[in-house]
């Protein structure tokens, strides 16, 4: 057919394709265009509303977050001395102070040093090594490496063993408890009566330097909780007080532990609860505002549902309680112009004053009358709730662009394809009105020449 199109006109001079261009343009525009131009719109509506969940999500998330009186319930700790204290979200403790007597230790023996390790027994015949309350069996065969060996397969599960060469010719091996405390005792004792006598035989400083010693014995943690003496097999207690861990560090220290609520949690998610409600109202404003001046109109200018939200919001937001009370007194306000403000020295003030009142108005709970109270986050987020979450308002919007663009989509490719077949037939019939003028000039071209002809001889 291309080669139809570009010869149109070429019999008649009339019928060209530049006149069926140009209809064809000024039906695109009639139809085509204005459906052209809505999935522009509708495509900028799907953007801007996957930007307001978006935004709503993230405000809510700083709303929820406030909603739950654990984040009132964060303690920070400082320490002056050595030892190590954390305090468990909700943990109802107090400053004290913590002075470590003695540290708990682990026993370590070690045995005389032997001649070599792998090489030359140590014993000589069948026995048993008792140590930990498990028995240790050896024979005349073992090495000093092949004793470690067997402490480890046998009593592993409470003592280390290991050999090390102290000199030349010199190996001695060392065990010990793997656990601090008085109960962890090594308890040693060759049954058999077997071992070679250099293993056994005890330390003396001027006699037998090598010999065998206690290096360490086992002992218990002694520490005075505010003065208060208790002892532990462990140097990291839990189990002093609920919700607290500490580690003791050094024998001799006195640490002063402070303990306060974390204000620092609570003023940081009350900040970015500021932050993100702007940047919400923001755009909401720009999605939604008509200026006459520039002519800019928001995407969603005219739809009750976006612009009713910072209008509810507000609602809840601003809303005094049975008191007469409200986060306006607590540093939080919001200005003629929509925009939200944090006094974050009122708030710590009032937080200060009364940390008990504030976590009750926040985030809810029972007062001191035994009546369930509903914080005025929960009120917050419960709003929000409306509107996120599948099946909720905002979700159900998204849906119904994306219903809306597939129409549109739809309605663009049949308006595209009935133009199309419209114009094919219509090309066909200049086609053929091209013939038949383009014949009929040939047959009045002809009926003319006859004329003139004729007139010629008659003259």
């Amino acid at each position: 057919m291309g080669g139809s199109i570009s010869s149109l006109g070429i019999g008649s001079g009339v019928l060209t394709s530049d006149i069926i261009d140009q209809l064809r343009a000024s039906d695109e525009s009639r139809i085509i265009t204005p459906i052209e131009n809505k999935i522009s719109v509708n495509n900028q509506a799907q953007d801007a509303g996957k930007l307001l969940t978006s935004l709503m999500k993230t405000f809510k998330a700083s709303a929820s977050a406030l909603s739950y009186d654990t984040i009132f319930d964060n303690k920070t700790v400082s320490v002056s001395g050595t030892a190590e204290v954390t305090v468990e979200t909700g943990a109802n403790v107090e400053s004290f102070t913590l002075e470590t007597v003695n540290l708990a230790k682990k026993e370590i023996t070690s045995f005389g040093a032997f001649g070599d390790a792998n090489s030359t027994p140590i014993a000589s015949g069948a026995g048993t090594l008792d140590i930990a309350g498990f028995s240790v069996a050896y024979d005349a065969t073992m090495t000093l490496e092949d004793l470690a060996q067997a402490i480890t397969d046998t009593a592993g599960s409470k003592v280390d063993a290991s050999i090390l060469q102290t000199g030349t010719g010199a190996y001695t091996l060392v065990v010990s408890s793997k656990t601090t405390g008085v109960s962890e005792a090594l308890n040693i004792n060759d049954a058999g009566g077997l071992l070679d006598a250099t293993l056994m035989n005890a330390y003396d400083a001027a006699t037998n330097p090598t010999g065998y010693q206690t290096v360490q014995n086992s002992e218990d943690a002694v520490f005075k909780y505010n003065g208060i003496t208790a002892t532990r097999s462990t140097n990291e207690i839990s189990d002093l007080i609920l919700g607290v861990n500490i580690t003791l560090n050094t024998e001799g220290d006195f640490s002063s532990v402070t303990i306060e609520q974390d204000t620092e949690s609570i003023t940081g998610e009350l900040e970015q609860f500021v932050a993100s409600y702007n940047t919400l109202v923001q755009n909401i404003s720009d999605m939604t505002t008509s200026n006459e001046d520039t002519g800019a109109v928001g995407v969603f200018n005219g739809d009750s549902l976006v612009r009713g939200i910072t209008r509810e919001l507000n609602d809840v937001i601003s809303a005094m309680n049975s008191d007469n009370d409200s986060l306006v007194n607590y540093g939080i306000d919001i200005d003629r112009y929509g925009v939200m403000s944090f006094d974050k020295g009122e708030f710590e003030t009032k937080l200060s004053a009364d940390p008990d009142g504030v976590k009750l108005l926040f985030s809810g709970g029972t007062d001191a009358n035994g009546k369930d109270v509903t914080g005025w986050f929960q009120n917050i987020n419960d709003k929000l709730n409306e509107y996120t979450g599948y099946g909720k308002l905002l979700s159900n919007f998204e849906t119904d662009l994306s219903t809306q663009g597939d129409n549109l989509a739809d309605s663009y490719a049949k308006a595209v394809e009935s133009l199309d077949s419209r114009y094919d037939i219509m090309t066909q019939r200049f086609i053929a009105y091209d013939g038949m003028i383009s014949r009929i000039n040939a047959q009045f071209a002809s009926m003319q020449m006859m004329i003139s002809s004729s007139t010629n001889s008659d003259g």
